[in-house]
């Protein structure tokens, strides 16, 4: 292999594989990454056997090849350059490195060990919006909860039909779905359960996308790509495989009528509930009082250790009074999650589900503390 790239293109293919390399005694080979030409390009792939990546760069290819090197010692040497083209060039599994101030050869591995990267052959694509899927999968990220026993809520729901996806992520303890509008209107309806690793890793590789991203999906496998911008070739593919099962029917759970309502300002109402918990127990209880014909919600926590908290903000408040209790932290975290200044929070028992609810778009649930 001998080839010239320029540094720039290069570090983002760095950045976006480093993120699936991986550290194992076992099998050193997934530390590694694969460098090899392929006509125009180069073409650097990692694995970590659950998922993989593949980035696609422009290069002056002068001889074809290839070699598997130690990514992130790989990564930190070419940062350490300085010109802005860089000259690869491979003999017997040694890299060299080159530029007008440096040369440096570089240890590498038989390339043939490197683990094969599944590839998605003709699937149906669903081109996908990047901005919103990145956006709406950091609203739910942190909801799911590794569980041997229910695998299937470990990772995040999607559910492609006609022209929208919904996603959806729980704990058993809190649930939140997300729609996102597609461009296209698909022929078949689709549904997955993507690990919550691989959606953080999504989130990570094309959080800087623009336009859109397509999505090629097998029984077991997802395939995400993006392609370059100055030519109709792949940028960037990315797959990960499925986690088996069957999703909980989760439409079940939502309630369908409210006993209570309260609009409220979202700043304001999480500020309160952030100065709350700093005096809220053990089992971290916030305890909220929605009073109709005063139009205000109180919100009380105490601790004997610390002390008691109560404060009052005003609410356009429909239907009966309640008293409800939340972990503070569930609570933060769905308030967090929305992007309008205002939402309702709807209320069906004092031991019931209560919803967030933004828009029409987005609703976070969330089960009370029960009380004792």
């Amino acid at each position: 292999m001998k080839l010239k790239i320029l540094k720039e293109n290069l570090i983002k293919g760095i950045e976006a594989i480093i993120r699936i390399s991986t550290k194992k005694i076992s099998l050193p080979i997934l530390s590694t990454c694969l460098l090899e030409t392929e006509k125009n390009f180069l073409k650097i792939s990692a694995t970590n056997l659950e998922s993989g990546i593949v980035w696609w760069g422009l290069a002056k290819i002068e001889e074809e090849g290839k070699v598997c090197v130690d990514a992130k010692f790989f990564s930190n040497v070419i940062s350490s350059l300085k010109e802005e083209t860089i000259s690869l060039q491979t003999e017997n599994n040694i890299l060299k490195v080159e530029d007008k101030n440096a040369f440096l050869k570089i240890k590498g591995v038989n390339p043939e060990e490197f683990p094969i990267i599944p590839e998605k052959d003709s699937l149906e694509k669903i081109p996908i919006p990047c901005e919103k899927l990145c956006d709406s999968l950091n609203k739910i990220i942190n909801i799911p909860s590794p569980s041997l026993g229910r695998p299937e809520i470990s990772g995040i729901f999607f559910s492609f039909e006609k022209n929208i996806l919904k996603l959806v992520a729980t704990d058993s303890f809190r649930l939140a779905e997300k729609k996102i509008y597609l461009s296209t209107t698909l022929n078949k309806t689709y549904s997955l359960i993507l690990p919550q690793t691989a959606a953080k890793e999504i989130i990570g590789i094309f959080g800087k996308e623009e336009g859109e991203i397509n999505f090629y999906l097998t029984p077991n496998q997802i395939f995400v790509e993006s392609l370059a911008q100055e030519l109709p070739h792949p940028k960037i593919l990315y797959t990960s495989k499925l986690i088996e099962g069957e999703y909980p029917n989760y439409q079940e759970i939502i309630p369908k009528k409210f006993k209570t309502k309260a609009h409220l300002n979202k700043e304001e109402f999480l500020s309160q509930i952030k100065t709350a918990s700093l005096f809220s127990g053990k089992i971290n209880e916030v305890k909220l009082n929605i009073l109709r014909k005063e139009g205000k919600v109180e919100i009380l926590s105490q601790n004997p250790d610390y002390g008691e908290f109560k404060s009052e903000i005003l609410s356009k408040i429909e239907g009966e009074d309640i008293s409800i209790s939340f972990n503070y932290k569930f609570l933060i975290d769905g308030i967090s999650s929305i992007d309008e200044k205002e939402f309702d929070f709807l209320f069906t028992e004092p031991e019931g589900p209560a919803i967030l609810k933004p828009s029409e778009d987005y609703f976070y649930i969330l089960m009370p503390i029960k009380a004792s």
